[in-house]
């Protein structure tokens, strides 16, 4: 392996015009959707089969490690000189950190899961879908860190949908879409004092469907038009969402009921 761009950052990227990086859907990016996808079947199983008390333990491990990748990804980062103010936890997928730690530590997790189904499972699904870190090659530990980084909130979720402790519902979908709309305010403002583009808000991420909605709304009505038409698709993204959850909890609820049905025919049996 080759270790001589494994530390290079964006900002060197640039400024020795290398070509280094990979394309979307090539050989490397679908062996990692692959492996992801692999590992959340596996988990959920694993999952699904634990104590109580085991569970607890798994989501506090999980909430806990993604804080120190984010930690550690952060340090290195600064120790090799990249700009650290495009690098805050601001992108959906770096909030999704705070809750997972409310998630598995607080005691009140009906939010928290609401918004692990409705924003972060997708958000980080499309950002593995869509990766914005195609500028480093696969042997660097920007990258690594990135397909790692999404994977493991997909694990996260998936795991405890599957054990069914997370029902998304209705009320979810607008308590979701309310907190995050709080949150993308100081956040634009942010953006527009520092120059960034955290949450895609001034700008479309190169390479995802928001550049659908930039060519077509930003360009003629400048960011106001591109944020508004940003709204509108995440809300209809969070009711067909909703749609798929509520017929995944229909199977999963006949299921159930066809077994209690299936285990009380046998009881019977067995008593007469």
């Amino acid at each position: 392996m080759d270790f001589k761009y494994f530390f290079i950052n964006t900002l060197k990227i640039e400024e020795q015009g290398l070509d280094i990086g990979f394309d979307l859907y090539c050989t490397g990016h679908l062996i990692w959707l692959a492996a992801i996808v692999a590992a959340a079947i596996f988990m959920a199983r694993y999952y699904r089969r634990q104590k109580e008390e085991k569970k607890a333990g798994i989501k506090k491990f999980f909430a806990v490690a993604i804080l120190c990748s984010e930690i550690l990804k952060d340090s290195i980062l600064i120790i090799i000189g990249a700009p650290m103010k495009g690098y805050l936890p601001l992108h959906l997928c770096g909030l999704a950190i705070f809750v997972m730690l409310w998630d598995a530590f607080g005691k009140n997790r009906k939010i928290s899961g609401q918004m692990l189904a409705y924003a972060f499972m997708p958000g980080a699904i499309s950002a593995l879908l869509f990766c914005n870190w195609t500028e480093y090659p696969f042997f660097n530990f920007m990258c690594i860190h990135s397909f790692a980084f999404h994977g493991w909130i997909v694990l996260y979720v998936v795991m405890l949908y599957a054990a069914g402790e997370i029902r998304a519902d209705y009320k979810g979908l607008w308590k979701t879409t309310g907190i995050l709309a709080v949150c993308a305010v100081p956040i634009y403002i942010l953006n527009v004092l520092i120059e960034e583009n955290y949450l895609f808000l001034n700008e479309a991420s190169e390479g995802s469907p928001l550049v659908f909605l930039w060519d077509i709304f930003g360009t003629r009505f400048g960011a106001p038009g591109y944020v508004a038409s940003y709204a509108v698709l995440m809300l209809v993204v969070f009711h067909m969402l909703y749609l798929l959850y509520s017929l995944i909890n229909k199977i999963r609820d006949n299921n159930t009921k066809r077994k209690e049905n299936t285990i009380e025919s046998t009881t019977e049996i067995k008593e007469a």
